[in-house]
């Protein structure tokens, strides 16, 4: 199948917007859960009121209908399985509903199951039955799989494997959609990213900001170069970083600031206790920031290397940084920047 022909569709004030989804892509729709939820149940129907709407090869339907069964896989958060079965009997039982004939070994080894295939689901983990869910909505091996933020609440060894599956199925030139919550989490699951604050959607646009530079100084006023360094090494410096928002200047600790984010043309500084909104570009903090301990991990964030407690490689092209705050959140580092990551922590 070389076009997949299908829209997500958003009426708004403004107007109606369109995602087009291509087969070989993953778009994500970042948004909070309550949106999530809202927007998941309109595309399968079950939320008739809602201004979401999809357009399958040119005629709306709700994805969980008949029409397009065959075509779509799709997991949300609240969707149940049948625990007095054993996981091995689930699957055979969506296999034969579909009348697929996958290999079982492969799939219950896709989804980190295969030394569980005989036990019980109702005895499984959180994580594993969110696996098992995934793995019952592309056994019928569809054109278009949605998952409503696969990620949340599991553990770190199942969020590989759900990176891996998408990795898998993208390869396979599947169209992938998926919402989840974090702009972080986002960015290092695709590229294409789209957030979604209830009837708007506005596609993310992670552009590279120019590095600044000063002009060195010319030989006619290498002296005055000179004095002015003088001057500078002699007037105190303050061991904190001046930030201007709107109406005023923070000072902040740099040893309390974890990262630094910068979306659509807004830059937030995350310090353990809050968020600042700040008016500085990142280019403009990076250089402040020179002389302590932070690093430019991505085109959109700034991290405190003393804030990394892992490193974690999801795949071959996609890793995160694991902050020690209370979140532990997920700052996704650039493919060019690993091994200067891996040289920096020693690695």
């Amino acid at each position: 199948m070389n076009r997949l022909d299908t829209d997500i569709i958003v009426d708004t004030d403004q107007g109606t917007d369109v995602i087009e989804m291509q087969p070989g892509q993953c778009v994500v729709i970042q948004c909070n859960h309550n949106i999530g939820t809202t927007f998941i149940r309109s595309l399968t129907g079950e939320d008739v009121s809602s201004c979401y709407r999809v357009s399958y090869r040119g005629e709306l339907l709700p994805l969980a209908g008949p029409a397009a069964v065959k075509h779509v896989g799709i997991r949300c958060l609240d969707d149940g399985l049948y625990e007095r079965l054993k996981v091995k009997e689930f699957l055979l039982f969506w296999m034969e509903l579909h009348d697929v004939r996958a290999p079982l070994g492969e799939m219950l080894s896709q989804i980190g199951l295969s030394e569980k295939a005989n036990e019980k689901i109702a005895k499984l983990s959180y994580s594993e039955k969110r696996l098992l869910g995934f793995a019952k909505s592309i056994l019928h091996d569809p054109d278009l799989i949605v998952w409503e933020d696969p990620e949340q609440n599991l553990d770190l060894e199942s969020c590989m494997l759900v990176r891996r599956m998408i990795d898998g199925l993208i390869q396979k030139n599947k169209a992938v959609l998926v919402t989840c919550s974090t702009l972080e989490q986002a960015l290092s699951i695709s590229n294409r990213i789209f957030r979604l604050t209830g009837s708007s959607i506005t596609p993310i646009t992670v552009q590279e900001q120019m590095e600044l530079s000063e002009p060195e100084p010319g030989a006619d006023n290498e002296e005055l170069a000179a004095e002015s360094s003088e001057l500078q090494e002699q007037t105190p410096r303050l061991a904190k970083l001046i930030v201007k928002t709107e109406d005023k200047y923070v000072f902040i600790d740099p040893r309390e600031i974890r990262y630094i984010e910068s979306v659509e043309g807004m830059t937030y500084l995350y310090t353990k206790d809050a968020g600042i909104t700040c008016t500085w570009t990142l280019a403009e903090l990076e250089d402040r920031l020179k002389r302590f301990r932070f690093y430019r991990c991505h085109r959109s964030y700034i991290v405190n290397l003393d804030s990394i407690t892992e490193l974690i490689v999801w795949s071959r092209n996609s890793y995160s940084l694991v902050l020690n705050d209370d979140k532990k959140s997920k700052i996704p580092l650039s493919r060019g920047k690993f091994d200067e990551i891996k040289a920096i922590v020693g690695l």
